[in-house]
């Protein structure tokens, strides 16, 4: 009887085995069966690229932004990172952010939102445009926006302002000065880090120096302009905002 038990519990174990080995056999051939048929399908016309939508573009055309995407129509849908895609695109000097999505499984949606011009930089005879973030956004003419006139060439598109100390400091006083002495201000002729002067739209002359001490300088130059409305003047002097000069023309 003990033999047989013993026999009996041997044959289970070998069976057991055998089933075990079919399954693995079993698991693994279906595996690979699956996997051929992504690599089939991954080739298929079936899940190609077949559109991709550009959105937001004012500066730049469609083909810009597909371009620096480097999705490409026909490429499997499977295969395609558009997190990689967005990033790509947001490298492009004229764009603030990108956004791109899955209409359905063939097509792509890209939204981008370019940077707004901000300033208009002039210099050895180069004009190129900046944003309120400091991006040198591309070279050419902005209407509307205030000049910076500068003595050397502007930062290339793609630099900061911050990549020229005269323009940094330029660049400084726009943001720091309050809206409405902001709006006055037609052009800054920035000669050099520790030299600028703000043209006025009424054509006054504004020596302000360094971005340093601004608040103090901004409300000495509030209440030079109360007390010289009428007359004819043509420079203030406020480096020195407690001991501000004014020159008459």
């Amino acid at each position: 009887m003990i033999d047989e038990r013993i026999a009996n519990r041997r044959k289970d174990v070998r069976a057991e085995r055998k089933r075990s080995r079919l399954r693995r056999t079993l698991r693994a051939a279906t595996l690979g069966l699956i996997l051929l048929a992504l690599v089939v399908l991954e080739r298929s016309p079936l899940v190609a690229l077949e559109e991709i939508r550009v959105n937001g573009t004012e500066r730049l055309n469609e083909n810009d932004i597909i371009d620096a995407s480097a999705l490409t129509l026909g490429t499997s849908t499977l295969r395609l990172r558009l997190r990689g895609a967005e990033q790509a695109i947001e490298e492009l000097p004229l764009i603030l952010s990108a956004s791109a999505r899955r209409i359905d499984p063939l097509r792509i949606e890209i939204d981008v939102i370019e940077r707004v011009p901000a300033l208009q930089l002039r210099g050895a005879g180069v004009n190129a445009i900046a944003d309120r973030d400091g991006v040198i956004i591309l070279r050419g003419i902005a209407t509307g926006v205030p000049e910076v006139w500068l003595a050397a060439t502007p930062p290339p598109t793609g630099g900061s302002v911050n990549d020229d100390p005269t323009l940094a400091n330029a660049y400084l006083v726009w943001r720091s000065l309050s809206g409405p002495l902001r709006a006055r201000v037609q052009r800054y002729v920035a000669a050099g880090p520790d030299e600028l002067s703000l043209i006025l739209i009424d054509g006054i002359e504004v020596r302000f120096g360094r971005a340093e001490r601004v608040d103090e300088k901004v409300r000495a130059l509030g209440a030079v302009l109360e007390d010289v409305v009428g007359s004819d003047v043509a420079i203030i002097d406020v480096r020195a905002p407690r001991a501000p000069v004014v020159a008459l023309s």
